[in-house]
């Protein structure tokens, strides 16, 4: 069924999609928006309103936290990596660990990665 068509089969012939696979109170929103009388439907504050507290009883899902693994060595990165090959560069290739001063700026989620593209400063 088209967009049109759904429009039309609601507007005209009050046809609405099936809400029985639908959560109880979520499906008592979404019913109260199609009565035909405007006055009898929610305003979008009062859906607003409906929403937040279908929200609020719904208890999230467990967080997974994936187990961590711990090693004890240093991985080594092949010489084609964008952080090897930029700390080689810095450090001149000595084999030793470069010591990168660190700028006092808000780090994002990626922040690792800034180092590895931007020579390491």
């Amino acid at each position: 069924m088209s967009n049109l068509q759904a429009a039309y089969a609601a507007a005209f012939k009050n046809v609405r999609p099936n809400a029985d696979d639908l959560p109880e109170d979520l499906a008592l929103i979404v019913t109260s928006c199609w009565k035909e009388d405007a006055n009898a439907r929610p305003n979008f504050s009062q859906i607003i309103q409906m929403l937040l507290q279908y929200i609020s009883k719904i208890s999230p899902p467990e967080p997974i936290i994936p187990p961590r693994v711990f090693t004890s060595e240093n991985a080594l990165l092949p010489p084609e990596s964008p952080c090897t090959s930029s700390s080689m560069a810095i450090e001149g290739n000595s084999g030793e660990t470069p010591i990168i001063q660190m700028e006092n700026k808000p780090r994002g989620f990626f922040f690792c990665f800034d180092q590895c593209y931007s020579g390491g400063a």
